[in-house]
């Protein structure tokens, strides 16, 4: 992940946000922590940092956050935001989406999760990139057949058309490879194609790890539904 991104983390209670806000600085992000919403608009009106996103705890009284997000994103449009902390009941998950708050980080994630949320955080997906997004984190190995060699990866996310392999031994654009790896104890074979690699010196998508994104020219009908599946059941817990 690219260096130099400011995160704003509201946090009610310092000594809960202490691990989240040190493993933040682990992925190469600086969070600029504040006890409430005030002190956050006030930071987003001093145009002091460039604010990539809005960590919020899920419990905030949404009336008040809903009219923060709009003042803040007078000066900054495409803010987003995420809520962390425990899942709320379905009537309060309903009001941090109606007050802008679309990602989620609920209390349990690893740091997979973490750094998928954190990417999509700050690369600035609006409400509708977020909804239309049908890409999910995994943490999988993975087996790559490439040139008679073979050698081992681990699935970072994946969609029903391909997938981000992490990586430090990238093959090169156009490469052909074939792919095995299991998801929720179902195997996949899939033949695959790179379309980009992120290596040392030339870093297509910063807010990516080292490694290749892939796709599936020929997937089978009924591995793409299990895919599907699959993505559909991770993204309802990433989301508001």
């Amino acid at each position: 992940m690219a260096t130099g991104h400011f995160i704003l983390l509201i946090e009610t209670d310092p000594s809960r946000t202490e691990t989240l806000a040190t493993q933040l600085v682990r992925l190469g992000v600086e969070p600029i922590r504040v006890a409430n919403l005030a002190d956050a608009l006030q930071i987003v009106k001093s145009k002091e940092y460039s604010i990539s996103g809005l960590l919020v705890p899920s419990e905030f009284e949404a009336k008040s956050l809903r009219k923060t997000l709009k003042s803040m994103r007078r000066r900054d449009p495409i803010l987003p935001a995420m809520a962390y902390g425990k899942i709320p009941d379905p009537a309060q998950r309903k009001l941090l989406r109606q007050a802008g708050v679309l990602l989620s980080l609920w209390d349990g994630y690893d740091e997979g999760v973490l750094r998928f949320q954190i990417n999509r955080l700050i690369s600035g997906e609006n409400q509708n990139a977020v909804r239309e997004s049908r890409r999910a984190p995994v943490h999988a190995p993975v087996r790559i057949a490439v040139g008679g060699r073979e050698k081992q990866g681990m699935l970072y996310s994946i969609s029903e058309g391909g997938c981000f392999i992490e990586t430090p031994r990238a093959s090169m654009d156009g490469a052909q490879l074939r792919m095995n790896f299991v998801l929720e104890e179902r195997s996949f074979e899939i033949e695959a194609v790179v379309v980009f690699a992120n290596v040392p010196g030339n870093l297509q998508r910063p807010n990516l790890p080292l490694g290749m994104g892939v796709q599936f020219p020929d997937i089978s009908p009924s591995m793409q539904k299990s895919i599907g599946a699959f993505i559909a059941d991770r993204i309802e817990s990433f989301e508001v």
